[in-house]
């Protein structure tokens, strides 16, 4: 098989010069069958707040709040895990759940900035927000990183019906939407409201699959190219024809390397944790492990339920197989521990199950980006240092990079062959432990930069007078002597003061502090 990506000499064989992937070749080389970057994204069409694929299924994707879970106590974080487990019984079958971490953007807030410098009528202050631009913009392009976390589930048509009409689909998908948002307000998650879902579907996964263009050029400004080209060529006629995909495709993809995926100038490699490769034993939020590993680093976790009555069947044939195998083993045998292991296990999800537990196959898939091949082997290899650190281990998806690729796409469908090979079978209650919302940020659009959280590495922004999001403008900075508490006001004084809001100190024991400030 050859992965080279070409381009058609004759641009009226497919609109605006599409690539295509040479996919079988005979013994001469000889191209067989070829297949466009169009039909490679499976996506067919965004609309509805719903993302429909190219083999006809329905997809949501909503955008989940996280919350501070490691910093909760052991009371709380169990309330929290039990709360998702009730969530898990009531979600469909299949379950995607995605964080994506990257380099956090500060470009906004530095515009913010330069129009409060702008605006500033005191001229004395001009040197202060020259240092208050070079401190964000250090930050951004240094230590800050920031994170978004989906759940993505399909339509999942009931067995006793077969013609389901396309609206009773979007309506089933809003309701399990609105379930979903009620279950995780039990743990204190919220889900992200956006004004049009269709353009937020477009925004992720053009995001995902142009990390470099995304940050030069935004889907409006993509989408104005691609409208303006179509129309170079076709007129108003061919607006109709243009494909979901024209809007979403990469510049480039290289799919030619066993150990990664080279896209729009960033180097993939798709890395996932083997059925053996879990701790026998873990505390809730161990996700936060993955989820916090930094910069360039995504998580996607699966979830599969199974059928009741049927796992119990097999779980019980393969005890009985398992016990007439270990009359035949000698005791002394090394084959002897793992078949009264086995014996064990099938005896402990059996129990689970008569318990009104739930099984489910559950598979982690790690996306590992990097500039250059150099920094990409790097990364690896600190992921798999940090695995073996917590008793863990994990395996690059060598030559299997192509169809780990598909699987991290925000569609709920991984490869039928990585998830059998790479799957884990667990209970509600374990599947409940992977809960994976475990990394919380406080960046509030417009607010006050105080620093980098110690924790995720993550942008700490207060706008404490944003109604939408505080009950009131109110605060209280607690701490030990030394510890920063009036230095931590004077930062929010001066930055708030830059931004243009007029500030107040009244402090009549310690005002001498504050004074070299005022003035």
């Amino acid at each position: 098989r050859k992965y080279d990506i070409h381009f058609y000499a004759d641009e009226k064989e497919v609109p605006n010069g599409a690539a295509f992937i040479p996919r079988k070749s005979d013994n001469h080389c000889k191209l067989i069958r070829t297949e466009t970057l169009y039909s490679f994204i499976p996506v067919d069409k965004i609309e509805n707040g719903v993302i429909q694929t190219t083999d006809k299924r329905y997809i949501k994707i909503l955008e989940i709040e996280p919350i501070n879970f490691l910093l909760r106590s052991p009371r709380e974080q169990h309330n929290i895990v039990v709360g998702f487990s009730s969530f898990l019984k009531i979600a469909p079958v299949r379950l995607q759940f995605k964080s994506v971490s990257k380099r956090a953007d500060v470009n906004a807030y530095i515009e913010k900035l330069q129009v409060d410098a702008a605006n500033e009528s005191d001229p004395s202050l001009a040197k202060h927000h020259k240092d208050y631009i070079r401190f964000v913009r250090k930050l951004g392009t240094r230590d800050a990183v920031s994170r978004r976390f989906f759940v993505i589930f399909s339509y999942e048509a009931p067995t006793n019906e077969r013609n389901t009409s396309y609206n009773e689909i979007i309506s089933t998908l809003e309701t399990t939407a609105r379930n979903f948002r009620s279950y995780l307000a039990q743990c204190g998650n919220g889900v992200v409201e956006h004004d049009s879902e269709d353009e937020f579907l477009s925004e992720v996964l053009y995001g995902l699959l142009n990390r470099t263009t995304s940050a030069l050029q935004p889907l409006t400004m993509r989408i104005k190219d691609v409208l303006a080209s179509y129309m170079t060529q076709s007129g108003m006629t061919g607006i109709e024809d243009i494909p979901a995909g024209a809007f979403l495709i990469p510049p480039s993809i290289d799919l030619k390397h066993g150990r990664y995926v080279f896209m729009d100038g960033v180097y993939h490699a798709y890395l996932m944790v083997p059925s053996d490769g879990y701790r026998s034993k873990v505390t809730p939020g161990w996700m936060s492990l993955l989820v916090n590993a930094g910069e360039g680093i995504d998580v996607d976790l699966f979830l599969e339920r199974q059928p009741k009555e049927r796992i119990i069947q097999k779980i019980g044939q393969q005890i009985r197989i398992n016990r007439s195998k270990i009359k035949d083993t000698s005791d002394t045998n090394t084959d002897f521990d793992d078949l009264a292991n086995a014996i064990q296990s099938g005896y402990y999800l059996k129990d689970g199950l008569a318990n009104n537990e739930d099984f489910y196959y559950a598979a982690i898939l790690l996306t590992v980006t990097a500039s250059t091949v150099k920094d990409l082997e790097w990364r690896i290899g600190e992921v798999r240092k940090m695995m073996i650190s917590q008793d863990m281990d994990i395996q690059v998806c060598s030559f299997r990079q192509e169809a780990a690729f598909l699987s991290a796409l925000p569609l709920c469908a991984p490869d039928k062959a990585l998830f059998q090979k790479y799957r884990r079978n667990v209970l509600t209650s374990t599947a409940a432990s992977f809960y994976p919302f475990v990394s919380f940020e406080l960046c509030d659009t417009g607010g006050i930069l105080l620093g980098i959280n110690k924790y995720n590495n993550s942008l700490v922004a207060l706008d404490n007078f944003d109604a939408r999001t505080y009950k009131n403008a109110n605060m209280a900075i607690i701490g030990t002597s030394g510890a920063g508490k009036t230095f931590t006001m004077q930062i929010l004084a001066k930055r708030m003061r830059l931004a243009g809001i007029p500030i107040y100190i009244i402090a009549p024991l310690k005002g001498h502090e504050f004074y070299r400030q005022c003035k």
